[in-house]
């Protein structure tokens, strides 16, 4: 009777363990659309609403969106129903408990977006076995602070000003403390490769992908002209140049990266802000 017994229970916990999965979420970017879809089930998200990701999401099972809208107020930061932060915290509680494991993959404004989760909060219940940031907004774009400082000014519609002014340089960085991750490291890639033939890039200050500067693809502490690619790990950025008297002497800037991040990939021109929503299977 007690081998019965003890065959059931382990019955049980094979069950358990073949019933539970690994969920891959992505995240998506700035976007003039809505992709905001509920996310009340396991079977939640399966369609990339209003086409974000544009076929760039291939050869993976159980890929799961995480839409939102990012007109709601708050912009990445928001709570609203349909808001950045509820749609991914809504993601988590659905895919990722249970037994359950999730790996999640940000494109530009979404690596703000679940940087800022864990950043501000503490979740439990929880299992995530890796985030990865493509192209990753989280230090912010210059883009945004013209959009919302001069656009705005004139009178255009800037996406409704929320998202623009939570991805600015100012917004992005002094929402929360980019050094906590709660633990989670951030696989991060970047590319210099121009979206808009080289029309944004005056407006980024030293080496950028069109859309973002390198102190944002390179996850630094601070907003800088940094002229260098963004290197493989998590260590110090150096970069030399010429200075003192007849340019005899080489002086050196030194960038450091926030604790979490790690860059795994640096697609150099090569790689534009778009072309990086295919980076999630980099290592």
């Amino acid at each position: 009777m007690r081998k019965i017994a003890l065959l059931v229970i382990v019955g049980l916990f094979a069950v358990g363990d073949l019933s539970a999965a690994t969920y891959r979420l992505f995240v998506h970017g700035r976007s003039g659309s809505n992709h905001c879809q509920s996310l009340t089930s396991t079977s939640s998200g399966t369609t990339d609403y209003n086409n974000y990701w544009g076929g760039a999401v291939t050869g993976l099972t159980n890929v799961r969106y995480v839409g939102f809208d990012g007109t709601q107020a708050g912009g990445a930061y928001s709570w609203n129903t349909c808001g950045a932060q509820k749609q991914f915290n809504d993601a988590l509680r659905v895919f990722c408990g249970t037994g359950n494991t999730c790996e999640i993959y940000t494109h530009s404004t979404g690596g703000l977006v679940v940087a800022a989760y864990f950043g501000l909060n503490s979740p439990s219940g929880i299992n995530i076995s890796r985030i990865q940031l493509l192209a990753s907004a989280a230090g912010g774009s210059e883009l945004a602070d013209f959009s919302t400082s001069y656009l705005a000014w004139l009178g255009f519609d800037t996406l409704g000003g929320a998202l623009d002014q939570s991805v600015s340089t100012s917004g992005a960085r002094n929402g929360f403390n980019h050094n906590n991750s709660g633990g989670r490291t951030y696989y991060t890639t970047s590319g210099e490769g121009s979206d808009y033939l080289l029309a944004t890039s005056p407006l980024l200050p030293g080496k950028d992908d069109g859309v973002l500067a390198n102190h944002s693809l390179c996850n630094t502490n601070a907003v800088s002209s940094i002229g260098v690619s963004c290197p493989r790990g998590s260590g110090t950025m150096t970069e030399s140049y010429a200075c003192g008297f007849m340019w005899l002497s080489t002086c050196y800037s030194y960038y450091y990266r926030w604790s979490p991040y790690y860059t795994v990939w640096q697609g150099g021109s090569s790689e534009s802000h778009s072309g990086a929503k295919y980076d999630y299977n980099r290592r």
